[in-house]
């Protein structure tokens, strides 16, 4: 069987929008899903951070499992674990060792970023696994038109990570490489087109496969905000640096903004160093 995508759900309306959109994605990958709930907390709820946390019986949580598993059309295998919730996750992730972990995120914007400490993030930081972080109303279809936001400079993405490649090119989606720059620097896009190529992450795609948008802004967010619009993106493709992930800066990085305050879905590939 070929890897799976692993959906983490907490049995909200923010994990049931991603697990159909992961579905969507399985079904266009030919590809199974795991579906796992942690029965500890509520992995992307927002009582999370107030303390209340639902408490299911594992009854419960098993009748929760079947009623989604129900009306998926995609091969998916259900999967209960206890504990803290991201080392509970991490031994799934090694036992399946998914193509993807997906999870859904809802409405925090009106939570100051200092109190939303994500799973996500915490997943960021232990794990070299992609991560597909999916907003809460996000539509359940194959996306259409990809962003790949790159800065020029090199690196290397983790072993799990790599292997995205080729799930990018059998989505068929546009693919643009978008480089932000400052207002008085050249936003050619050369220099960060030819750090994604030597990465893999584009595999054997031919180059008129692969669109480049220049954008120039102090802020390096709305630049890739601006430029995702432009060319009406649906899905954005971030490279999350290991030095940003694991140390102090890496609450106020470009991956980090996005995996809180995207509309779209967002895709966190880890660096290797």
């Amino acid at each position: 069987m070929s890897a799976p995508l692993l959906v983490l759900t907490d049995f909200t309306p923010a994990a049931d929008d991603a697990l159909q959109y992961a579905a969507a994605l399985a079904a266009q990958l030919q590809m199974p899903l795991v579906l796992l709930h942690v029965n500890r907390d509520s992995i992307f709820d927002p009582e999370t951070f107030t303390g209340r946390v639902p408490h299911r019986t594992e009854g419960e949580i098993a009748v929760a499992l079947d009623e989604r598993l129900r009306h998926l059309t995609v091969p998916t295998i259900p999967a209960m674990t206890a504990g803290r919730s991201t080392a509970a996750i991490l031994e799934v992730v090694e036992q399946h060792r998914p193509a993807l972990v997906v999870l859904g995120k809802p409405n925090v914007e009106d939570l100051p970023d200092e109190l939303v400490t994500t799973t996500s993030l915490d997943l960021l930081r232990a794990t070299q696994y992609p991560l597909l972080v999916v907003p809460m109303g996000t539509l359940p279809q194959r996306p259409q038109s990809i962003v790949i936001a790159a800065d020029g400079a090199q690196f290397r993405l983790a072993a799990p990570a790599a292997a995205v490649a080729p799930l990018l090119q059998a989505l068929q989606a546009h693919l643009t490489v978008v480089h932000v720059a400052e207002p008085e620097d050249d936003d050619s896009c050369m220099g960060a087109l030819s750090m994604v190529r030597q990465s893999g992450l584009l595999g054997n795609l031919a180059e008129n496969a692969v669109h480049t948008r220049g954008a120039r802004n102090l802020d390096v967010a709305k630049g890739i905000e601006h430029a995702a619009q432009a060319v009406h993106a649906d899905l954005l493709v971030l490279i999350a640096r290991r030095h940003n992930i694991l140390g102090r800066l890496f609450h106020r990085s470009i991956t980090a903004h996005f995996i809180r305050h995207s509309r779209l879905p967002v895709l966190a590939l880890p660096t290797a160093g």
